[in-house]
């Protein structure tokens, strides 16, 4: 979990400085909506920050974050999204006939972090050192996914899990996602190094898009394949892996099998020879390629490598993260995303009052004289 409070001093001043110019923003949002406020989340994993004034009413982070955000948020079953992408061009992309899913899930879909080591900014913020500038990609993600879940309602968790003795680090997914996916009809998890794309889109609206049904279990991206190097992503059928930095995992019948299948592969259990993957890359990832996909093949969907995969710049195989990006090299890129969409949505309100001419801000000087 993130920390609720932290030691006061000029760390405290700008917490509130930043938390006046939220307010100052919320107040447009306000003006310019109808007089309506989002119901308080009820979930222990959210953080509050409140800005308190006299007079005025207690203000949590996740409303502030929400309201921000509901000008451009677009219904699961809108029938079109429109982007302005790296060229500047717009473009736009229709859902299929007749979506499966037309209303928000809410408290039904968690987004999930994963980790074995304590965010970074977490210590610095606990000294009284944190500051935005040095924030590393691991936060930056974790931030990205967190600020995400509010905008939409969704459940989160910041799962700290204890390393295996005697395998990689990033064996710890199957068995925590198996601890989560019965309390969930899905569990949307992300590396640190991974990002929504377009933090206003919802997760419904992509369910639509991609045309996930109730038989998938489990939803992915397809890794990049170079024809140069065909071995490096590939299983020893030369079929290419799928990615397990971004997974849709759907509670349905088949589901918890499928994670005890993968989380006993190293073992021998049923797969004799998983072992191998114990230690070398890529793990969990090559483990689910090589045994458990040909198992499941009917539970198993996968993304083309550029809808969920990569990121702008990458050539092999389209991987321009349409929607979820994936930072294999340039982590750094994940703070750009966040501050780019972040600024996004609170210039918008802004932009709007002067398009509008909101409040008789903009007047009118009709001959450029000194007054009389």
């Amino acid at each position: 979990m993130l920390p609720t409070t932290g030691p006061r001093g000029p760390l405290f001043g700008l917490a509130v400085s930043a938390g006046l110019v939220l307010l100052f923003v919320f107040g447009f949002l306000a003006w310019q909506s109808p007089p309506q406020m989002p119901q308080r989340l009820k979930s222990t994993t959210h953080v509050e920050m409140t800005v308190t004034n006299e007079g005025a009413a207690k203000l949590g982070i996740h409303e502030i974050i929400r309201q921000l955000y509901q000008p451009l948020k677009i219904a699961p079953d809108e029938s079109s999204f429109s982007f302005i992408g790296e060229d500047l061009n717009l473009t736009s992309l229709a859902l299929p006939w007749a979506p499966r899913y037309k209303k928000p899930m809410g408290k039904d879909i968690l987004i999930l972090d994963l980790e074995t080591r304590p965010l970074e900014s977490t210590e610095h913020f606990n000294h009284g050192l944190f500051d935005w500038r040095k924030l590393n990609h691991v936060s930056g993600g974790v931030f990205s996914h967190y600020i995400y879940s509010l905008i939409h309602g969704y459940d989160y968790k910041f799962v700290r899990a204890h390393e295996f003795e005697d395998r990689h680090a990033t064996w710890i997914k199957p068995s925590a996602l198996a601890q989560h996916i019965k309390n969930y009809k899905f569990i949307v998890f992300l590396d640190a190094d991974a990002t929504f794309r377009f933090q206003h889109l919802p997760l419904e609206w992509m369910f639509n898009y991609w045309q996930i049904k109730p038989q998938h279990s489990f939803t992915m991206a397809l890794d990049p394949w170079d024809p140069e190097e065909p071995q490096y992503n590939s299983d020893r059928f030369n079929r290419t892996y799928t990615n397990t930095g971004f997974m849709v995992v759907q509670n349905n019948a088949h589901t918890m099998q499928i994670l005890k299948d993968w989380h006993e592969c190293p073992d021998d259990t049923r797969y004799k020879g998983c072992s191998e993957w114990k230690m070398p890359k890529f793990h969990e990832q090559s483990a689910f390629g090589e045994y458990i996909r040909y198992d499941y093949a009917d539970y198993v969907k996968e993304l083309q490598c550029a809808e969920a995969n990569g990121f702008p710049g990458v050539e092999i195989s389209n991987c321009q993260g349409k929607y979820v990006r994936h930072y294999w090299f340039e982590k750094q890129k994940i703070k750009e995303d966040l501050q780019q969409n972040m600024m996004n949505a609170i210039t918008l309100p802004i932009q709007r009052i002067f398009a509008e001419n909101i409040g008789g801000i903009i007047t009118e000087q009709k001959e450029n004289v000194l007054p009389s």
